[in-house]
């Protein structure tokens, strides 16, 4: 009888104890099927309404869904402990690179007094190298002023020649037209002087051309020819010095510096040919972009004055009635 007793009352304190841990809400193990199938429910349920399976399919859905959820949970363990190893590694390199970013921050604390250093020396620097120029400018006003302006003159005049009449024109070309050459020089040297343009390379271009031009019709192709013999001539015989050349060979050296000269002249009188056609190409080249620019921009487009053509000159009105449009009227509006 007791122990029946002793029966019962642990019975009944089992019952209570399970129903105590129920009410309390102790969680229970659920089954990784029943997450399975709550996980994949949304998906499932989304493939039933695009695809309408039968009930075959949706059982076969249903399995392959828990399926892969199933290898998803497995990869997801594999991975979390590889990621948990890695995250360490990665906690264990941070830990130096926060050494290393200690001793940058002590080397950039002891880097900046030694840049303010440099900048007071560079500093300095600019104050000598100011100094240097401005008295580079002193003393080449000093050397200037050690010429007379006549000097300035014959340089400057001489500089100017040289430019506007070619070396091998001025042995040949008259000693009238020569001096004639200089005093323009000369005087366009002054004028720069007195300017202030000695040095103004603008300057100096435009006065020479100015005389250039000026002496076009002196500088003829026959003088221009005649110069380039003589100093292919010259040129030739100081290669020749220690020998004594007879007439005759002298003559023959003569006549190949003169095909070479007419050779030269050819070539010249071909190029400022071709140079002209080139010049003209250009310029109807650009005309005629402009014109096709003007062709297909929208304002012009081929494809409006057409359709302008058709409707103004084409169509007939019952036609233009149909398709809503109307004549462009050839008399002007009247101004309001």
């Amino acid at each position: 009888m007791k122990n029946t007793t002793c029966i019962v009352l642990v019975l009944v304190g089992v019952f209570c104890g399970t129903l105590v841990l129920a009410q309390t809400g102790t969680p229970k193990t659920v089954d990784w099927k029943v997450r399975a199938e709550a996980a994949s429910a949304e998906k499932l349920a989304n493939l039933i309404r695009y695809y309408k399976p039968t009930e075959d399919q949706k059982i076969k859905l249903k399995e392959a869904l828990i399926a892969q959820y199933k290898d998803l949970m497995d990869q997801d363990k594999i991975a979390a402990e590889k990621i948990k190893a890695l995250d360490a590694e990665i906690a264990e390199v941070n830990v130096k690179v926060a050494a290393l970013d200690k001793e940058i921050a002590v080397i950039v604390k002891k880097k900046a007094p030694l840049l303010n250093e440099i900048a007071s020396i560079e500093k300095r620097k600019s104050v000598y190298a100011k100094a240097r120029s401005e008295l580079l400018l002193d003393h080449k006003a000093e050397i200037d002023d050690v010429f007379t302006q006549e000097q300035k003159i014959a340089r400057l005049s001489e500089y100017i020649r040289q430019r506007a009449i070619s070396y091998q024109c001025w042995l040949v070309l008259p000693k009238a037209t020569r001096d004639s050459v200089i005093e323009q020089c000369d005087e366009a040297a002054l004028e720069l002087l007195e300017a202030g343009k000695s040095e103004d390379s603008n300057a100096i271009r435009e006065a020479y051309r100015k005389i250039a031009d000026a002496n076009k019709a002196v500088v003829t192709p026959e003088i221009r020819r005649a110069g380039e013999v003589k100093y292919y001539m010259d040129s030739t015989m100081r290669k020749f010095t220690t020998l004594k050349l007879t007439e005759a060979q002298k003559t023959a050296v003569r006549d190949l510096c003169e095909k070479a000269a007419k050779r030269k002249a050819s070539l010249y009188a071909q190029y400022q040919e071709v140079s002209e056609k080139y010049k003209q190409i250009s310029k109807d080249r650009s005309a005629l972009r402009s014109a096709v620019s003007r062709m297909y921009s929208s304002s012009t487009s081929v494809y409006h004055k057409i359709r302008a053509d058709v409707i103004n000159t084409i169509l007939t009105d019952a036609q233009l009635k149909q398709i809503g449009y109307r004549r462009k009227s050839s008399k002007p509006r009247k101004k309001l």
